[in-house]
């Protein structure tokens, strides 16, 4: 039987479904992240994360980065199309990118490259270049990440003032505050834990997963190290060290960045076992 000849830009969505169905049931997916979305290979060159986490947020601000970033200093996976399809009791969103040949600084032992933290750091002062006026997700939607909890923000934040407030609902309970007016909002993944960052063949690094992604404080990457990689040793401690000293952080900006541990605490109390707290 001939192969189904299809184009990701134009083919019916109906038919891209089955493509990723067909190629699932005989590749079976390349990664599955347990957290709602899998990876699945359906040519050399295109990849398709699909799941009930995968939103258009995620693509916008996938795009955004791609579009802006420096590819001489950090590679982004192209989005070629998204779209929403009803499946297993809820939407389940696909998100067609650029494949990226593995593997993960998962996969790496880091002490032969010594040169990989440094460069994620300059990595991060490079995505922190790239300014935006809306805090979050790019275009709107709810913000994810682990700042947010396991569901994710329960609002969108229209303004700064917006996610003033959502931030100071949840630092009341432990009567602190927080005032982020005068700090730029910048381009963060939020998510740099080595899985998510891949070595490619001409040595490039490529950051996939931007789920967690959106416009904060500079200071709020460097703050969710400590959150993503305890189970990979040293590496998120010399990258939060490398990255605080290459940003030039305020003490301001780090006693912030402690706040940011109180709200991801409220906030997973609340989802998970003291929902009265934010009531």
């Amino acid at each position: 039987m001939e192969a189904t000849a299809w184009d990701v830009h134009t083919s019916s969505e109906e038919l891209l479904v089955e493509v990723c169905k067909k190629a699932r049931k005989e590749n079976g997916h390349y990664s599955d992240y347990g957290r709602g979305y899998v990876m699945v290979k359906i040519s050399d060159d295109i990849a398709v994360k699909i799941g009930g986490l995968v939103t258009a947020s995620e693509a916008r601000t996938q795009e955004f980065a791609n579009k802006n970033a420096d590819p001489t200093i950090v590679h982004v996976p192209r989005v070629y199309r998204f779209f929403e399809r009803e499946g297993h009791g809820s939407n389940q969103g696909y998100l067609f990118m650029e494949y990226v040949q593995w593997p993960t600084l998962a996969q790496i032992y880091l002490d032969i490259r010594p040169d990989i933290i440094p460069r994620m750091a300059r990595i991060i002062v490079h995505l922190g270049q790239i300014q935006g006026q809306v805090p979050g997700p790019i275009g709107g939607g709810l913000a994810q990440g682990h700042i947010f909890g396991d569901d994710g923000a329960d609002v969108e934040f229209p303004s700064l003032l917006g996610f003033n407030a959502y931030l100071n609902k949840r630092l009341a309970v432990m009567k602190k505050s927080i005032d982020l007016t005068g700090y730029p909002l910048v381009l963060c993944h939020m998510d740099l834990c080595r899985r998510n960052i891949i070595l490619r063949d001409d040595d490039t690094i490529s950051l996939v997963n931007w789920n967690d992604a959106g416009l904060y404080p500079r200071f709020f990457e460097v703050g969710v190290l400590s959150y993503l990689n305890p189970w990979y040793g040293p590496f998120d401690i010399r990258l939060q060290e490398d990255a605080t000293t290459l940003l030039g952080l305020t003490e301001e900006e780090e006693r912030l960045m402690g706040l940011l541990g109180i709200v991801r605490s409220i906030n997973l109390r609340a989802q998970l076992c003291q929902p009265y707290l934010l009531r």
